[in-house]
């Protein structure tokens, strides 16, 4: 029996030359021959992982404060002579652009190697679990909760663009369903996912007809299992646990980008969602790119239908006025390694600061090393990226940090004013702050205040710019809707999109999602409801003690508009808002002079 004790410091050859040795302070300790089973804690204690033969298979069994959590099978179990090696991880990284800047991970790890090859790699933190087997043949994991179990579900799409419906999981319909999803069990949350792939297919889970409550990975229609799988990772804990993880980032193969220097998150004006014919029409990306330097946004995107003659003008113009110039391109024109070479050059040549890759839509191993190949090649020219029409963030924001932010969502683009008959759901908004984005930043393109037919109002349209993290935020409203919000001003002249921490205050999925990050030392919330109208409350213990913050707070006005208040508060204060019915507010909170 193998258990996680004091390590020292070992040197092992080729055997653990696996992506996490990049790791800073790594210590090793070799066992010999271990019993019938390991269990791995975390740092903290609070949850274990134990891995146990059971009718000629590996099951692994996630147990929080003592109560079981997860389950899943690893493969076929050994004959016996299984060698194992422990160790404890401690890494630190940076990104441009996140849930925050600075990332640690501190974990604990089994390595199991098993005869002809085959291996089981295990690790456990206090936020969850993950593990990759190498040599199984095929993809192995299932994972089962306890019965009574609930799961948020989302119905596979290659865009990623379906709503998560909750559902008692061993209730949930066969079927493919998408990355990640989000179970309840007991007091305990589990957000599922997959993290660190190089250039292999992106798993998917599905639910076979004669297996109710077990969520298979699995891959695409025709895509064979890879020598080792990627990461199949937990978080595991409470919602504040799913929010602020940073596991399923740490879990990707570390940045190969080495001055990440230039790669500058920011705000974006983006003309297409109001005026589908804007990018064709210089005169009018100018009144955008007017818009964005009177904000102080740090970019404009160029969207389908703009005219090379024009581009380089455009890109003139807005680096006069300090605004950064993006470009869309469907992925098709880059599929082509030389072309792509070409087109990065001569946009990077106009001046171009970033692209915006479309219509991906495809989870194979060819289209997954296309993202690779892409963020590589624009990173040799200094371009950052926004995939869309795309799949989930997989660790690729750690692995190409100029990937500042990927779609793999359905966000406010699909209530263009041009079409006018969507309606975003509150709950959906709500619910993916505890799925979707909690995997990576999202190109939700919030704050749509013209967007018709909606059902949730102009204060939970604005507090989404800080409810949701992207690295790249593109403000989809016409410079006039915005004019004619001016309580909304000085959140958008304001609001980051790189933070320097993340925290969930309070909510719970379908309900509402009360959202604080920091920057510096201006921290934000952003409040989002899918409920009657009521009054939220939460602590302020997070602030500095002993400062005095100005707040400046933009909620419901009750009448269907916005209202402002600023005054000073402490670490000591609670804030009490009223929202309405599917509303909202957002607050600034700016330590006094």
């Amino acid at each position: 029996m193998g258990r996680i004790g004091a390590p020292h410091k070992l040197l092992i050859g080729g055997l653990l030359a696996l992506a996490v040795l990049a790791a800073v302070g790594v210590a090793w300790r070799a066992t010999a021959e271990q019993g019938p089973g390991w269990t791995v804690e975390s740092p903290g204690g609070g949850l274990s992982a134990r891995i146990l033969p059971q009718a000629g298979t590996y099951e692994l069994t996630v147990m929080r404060y003592g109560h079981r959590v997860l389950s899943t099978p690893l493969g076929r179990a050994g004959a016996g002579g299984e060698k194992s090696i422990q160790s404890t991880l401690h890494e630190r990284f940076s990104t441009p652009a996140g849930k925050r800047r600075q990332h640690a991970l501190d974990a604990n790890r089994l390595h199991i190697a098993l005869a002809r090859g085959r291996a089981i790699d295990l690790l456990v933190s206090d936020d969850g679990v993950a593990f990759r087997v190498t040599g199984a043949g095929e993809e192995v994991a299932r994972w089962t909760a306890p019965a009574g179990a609930r799961a948020w579900l989302q119905p596979y799409r290659a865009d990623y663009e379906s709503h998560y419906d909750p559902v008692a999981l061993h209730d949930a319909k066969a079927g493919d369903y998408g990355f990640p999803a989000l179970v309840h069990t007991g007091a305990t949350w589990a957000l599922l996912t997959e993290s660190g792939l190089t250039r292999e297919a992106a798993a998917r889970l599905t639910v076979r007809s004669g297996r109710p409550g077990a969520l298979q990975v699995a891959l695409p229609p025709g895509e064979g299992a890879p020598r080792t799988t990627p990461w199949r990772v937990a978080v595991i804990g409470d919602l504040a646990t799913v929010v602020g993880s940073d596991l399923p980032l740490a879990l990707g193969r570390p940045s190969q980008i080495r001055d990440t220097s230039w790669i500058r998150p920011g705000r974006v004006a983006w003309s297409w969602w109001s005026d589908n014919d804007s990018p064709g029409d210089a005169a009018r990306q100018r009144a955008f790119v007017d818009a964005a330097a009177a904000h102080g946004w740090e970019y404009v995107l160029l969207d389908e239908g703009w005219v090379p003659g024009e581009v380089p003008g455009v890109a003139r113009y807005a680096a006069r006025r300090g605004v950064r110039t993006m470009l869309w391109t469907a992925w098709k024109a880059l599929a082509d390694p030389a072309t792509r070479e070409r087109l990065f050059s001569q946009w990077a040549s106009w001046g171009v600061a970033g692209v915006k890759v479309d219509f991906l839509l495809s989870d194979t191993a060819r289209r997954m090393a296309i993202y690779d190949d892409i963020a590589r090649d624009a990173a040799r020219h200094r371009l950052t990226v926004v995939f869309h029409g795309c799949t989930i963030p997989r660790g690729i924001q750690r692995t190409w940090p100029n990937v500042l932010t990927m779609e793999g969502v359905e966000g406010a683009e699909r209530e263009i004013p041009s079409q006018g008959t969507k309606t975003m759901d509150a709950h959906q908004d709500v619910d993916l702050v505890y799925t979707r984005n909690a995997v990576g930043s999202m190109d939700y393109t919030p704050v749509t205040f013209s967007a018709l037919h909606r059902d949730t109002t102009d204060a939970h349209r604005l507090a989404l710019a800080v409810a949701y993290e992207s690295g790249l935020q593109h403000f989809a409203d016409s410079p006039e809707s915005y004019a004619d919000h001016p309580q909304a001003t000085k959140v958008l002249n304001d609001v980051p999109t790189a933070w320097d921490d993340t925290r969930l205050l309070a909510g719970a999925p379908d309900r509402e999602a009360i959202v604080a990050r920091r920057a510096g030392s201006t921290w934000w919330i952003g409040s989002i409801s899918a409920t009657g109208a009521h009054t939220q409350t939460v602590s302020l213990g997070f602030l500095a003690p002993g400062r005095t913050y100005g707040l400046h707070l933009v909620r419901d006005d009750g009448r269907g508009g916005l209202a402002v208040e600023d005054r000073t508060v402490t670490s000591r204060d609670r804030l009490s808002v009223g929202v309405e019915r599917n509303g909202g507010y957002t607050a600034e909170l700016t330590p006094a002079a």
